[in-house]
């Protein structure tokens, strides 16, 4: 089975205290590369420390007040009208109980919402002796997915990033002539 592009949320993440320990990387230093290299942000997670792992779980109270209204900017701007099934989902989902939707997610009923494991690690880069770089396991609610062909006939997540790049540089009329493709 091949790859595929995919866009979620974190629900958890973590990595090996014990390789951190090896190399003599503090938890600080961890959350710091973690803000600098991946952009994230760990004042909506909650932290959990084991004797081997560091763990970071999204926190209840920010799942339960933003996911539906996220979603429902999320969708419309990803699937750009093409396939509206998401408002299935989300009326699925208003309709839940929030405990449930992690549930809903692992079940894999909706294309636009699942519990996504497979995702690989990413890695962090430590400028210390011996070049240390910790992966970092997540799992995810998978909110968008696309293979190589699907993208290359439809475009959507191309079209997504592109949108969001003309967002983050909308000072810059030049940013409206980005272009998001395969090449090669």
């Amino acid at each position: 089975m091949g790859q595929f592009l995919a866009i979620g949320i974190i629900t958890s993440c973590g990595t090996s205290k014990t390789y951190l320990q090896k190399y003599n990387i503090t938890k600080e230093e961890l959350i710091t590369e973690m803000i600098a290299q991946k952009y994230f942000e760990p004042a909506i997670y909650d932290f959990e420390e084991t004797d081997e792992r560091y763990r970071f779980t999204l926190k209840k109270e920010v799942l339960e007040t933003q996911l539906i209204r996220f979603l429902e900017k999320f969708y419309p701007i990803v699937y750009n009208d093409e396939d509206d099934s998401y408002k299935e989902t989300i009326e699925k989902l208003k309709i839940a109980k929030p405990e449930q939707w992690m549930e809903m997610a692992d079940e894999k009923l909706y294309e636009e919402f699942q519990e996504d494991a497979y995702g690989e690690p990413y890695y962090l880069e430590f400028d210390k002796p011996f070049d240390p770089s910790p992966s970092i396991h997540f799992r995810t609610i998978m909110l968008s997915l696309e293979g190589k062909i699907f993208m290359e006939m439809s475009a959507r997540q191309f079209n997504f990033f592109k949108y969001c790049i003309q967002q983050a540089f909308a000072e810059f009329s030049i940013a409206k002539a980005i272009q998001v493709y395969i090449t090669g």
